[in-house]
């Protein structure tokens, strides 16, 4: 099964990358009811891929309301009795869920979950669009045109809908990759900020990077438009990239930096060190991060805070763990509580729960420390609990005595006020597990280390000496609060 999953993804990465330079003949499809399909700019980002027609894509749209939570409602754009005779109530407010590349309703787990988690939280109509067939690998240039036929169908629902009594400022549609630009067709054809809100999770880069709006999802697509970015890296065939790093709402919100989430190993990677059967989790694990933190969103008593910053770089040295004027917002289901525009950054935990205690780790090398490599692993130490040890630096980066190593760090323990900190260095062993040596030292030495936790204002610092790691062996060191340190009296 792997192995057929790595096939399938390398034609899917070639096909979206190489395949997709073919133009087509055709120049224009048209189909009953839905209309005209041109493959002019701007819709030239398919290099001449048409749209299928409906009948081929074979879109379902199903509804599912609390009083009929398994068994959907079928409905059909050319059809209002399938609306009429249906469980819809026009004064619930109404969720559309729209998948991706790859995926379908009935067999991508986080799309029934999400329908079932919003039937516990509101009493909604939930639209599920299962447009699977038009999804399919490994054509993703025929995906990318096919949006257009399932978009207009949508509208078309939602148009029954209104003229029975919806009001489409109730209409939030959430939208991953794919479906996120798709979600945006759907608001565009409705017209300007029509739409109550839209979501976009993580939307696909290839085939929409260097277009212009009305092709990708944007901020007049809806009243407000929120965006998660989990995958934003530069798209590269071994490595992933599938999400778009471009602000493309009224609030982005890049999740610890939106190019690569912690504990994902993304593209081929990914997939040949994955037991998991999804190839969406295997290949595109930071891609897909984007709904489980939307998923996580909509029960979690847990805020997934996001700080208002310029970059994330300034976020990271722990400079924008303030709300400011305009406030803070909140990845996901909530994120329409707070600013209605801006940049936001926020840090996660590298498993679920991903929501959890963000601190601001600094660890000031003493400098006489000579270059190795190696991972520094933080626990804190409060007056309620103890974390677990998360890494703060990357694996290949070098350590030296003049680098300091200062990053924001996600926990999932309360651990109250912080009162010492326990570190552990574990050297790189080097090529082939140090089969032929390691140029990592044995030691790292550390002169002082400080600790900020935003939702407390406070900071916790250890006193300026030398705290020598061994290699694998974890050390406690004693803070006190405040930020500046004092030499220490015993050297630990």
């Amino acid at each position: 099964m792997a192995f057929l999953h790595y096939i399938l993804a390398a034609v899917f990465l070639w096909e979206s990358t190489v395949l997709a330079q073919l133009a087509y003949n055709e120049t224009e499809v048209c189909y009953d009811v839905v209309g005209c399909f041109n493959n002019s700019a701007p819709f030239n980002n398919t290099n001449g891929v048409l749209p299928k027609s409906p009948e081929e894509l074979d879109a379902r749209i199903w509804l599912f309301t609390r009083d009929n939570k398994a068994t959907a409602d079928v409905l059909n754009y050319t059809d209002p009795d399938t609306v009429k005779n249906s469980h819809f109530d026009p004064s619930r407010h109404t969720k559309v869920i729209v998948h991706g590349f790859s995926s379908s309703f009935e067999k991508t787990p986080w799309i029934f979950r999400m329908k079932n988690k919003f039937l516990v939280k509101g009493d909604f109509n939930v639209l599920a669009v299962d447009w699977s067939k038009g999804a399919t690998l490994p054509d993703y240039p025929q995906a990318t045109a096919n949006i257009r036929v399932v978009a207009t169908e949508v509208k078309l629902v939602l148009e029954i809908m209104q003229d029975q009594g919806l009001d489409l400022g109730n209409v939030h549609i959430v939208g991953h990759s794919l479906g996120a630009h798709l979600s945006g067709f759907i608001g565009n054809l409705l017209g300007p900020n029509v739409i109550g809100r839209i979501s976009g999770l993580d939307p696909a880069e290839p085939s929409f990077l260097h277009y212009t709006l009305p092709v990708r999802l944007d901020k007049e697509d809806a009243q407000f438009v929120d965006v998660i970015h989990t995958d934003g890296s530069p798209f590269n065939l071994l490595a992933g990239g599938y999400g778009l790093m471009l602000e493309s709402g009224d609030v982005d919100i890049y999740v610890n930096g939106g190019e690569k989430q912690p504990g994902c190993v993304d593209g081929i990677g990914g997939l040949l060190s994955s037991s998991n059967s999804s190839l969406e989790n295997s290949v595109a694990c930071s891609h897909g991060r984007a709904h489980d933190i939307f998923l996580e969103s909509i029960d979690t008593t847990c805020n997934f805070t996001a700080y208002p910053c310029e970059s994330f770089d300034k976020f990271e040295n722990g400079e924008c763990f303030t709300c400011g004027a305009e406030g803070c917002s909140s990845a996901g289901y909530n994120a329409d509580l707070g600013p209605r525009t801006g940049k936001f950054y926020v840090d996660t935990h590298h498993s679920p729960p991903f929501c959890g205690y963000p601190y601001h780790v600094k660890v000031v090398p003493n400098p006489t420390q000579p270059n190795t490599t190696g991972l520094i692993y933080v626990s804190l130490i409060g007056t309620l609990d103890k974390t677990d040890f998360i890494p703060i630096n990357s694996k290949n980066k070098k350590l030296n005595g003049t680098w300091a190593i200062s990053t924001n760090v996600v926990y999932q323990t309360d651990i109250g006020v912080v009162t010492g900190v326990q570190l552990k260095y574990v050297k790189d062993v080097g090529f082939l597990g140090g089969l032929f040596g390691s140029s990592s030292t044995n030691t790292y030495s550390v002169a002082s280390i400080q600790v900020m936790s935003p939702s407390a204002a406070m900071w916790a610092s250890s006193c300026r000496g030398e705290f020598n790691l061994l290699d694998k062996q974890p050390l406690d060191v004693a803070t006190a609060a405040g930020r500046s340190s004092d030499p220490c009296t015993v050297i630990g």
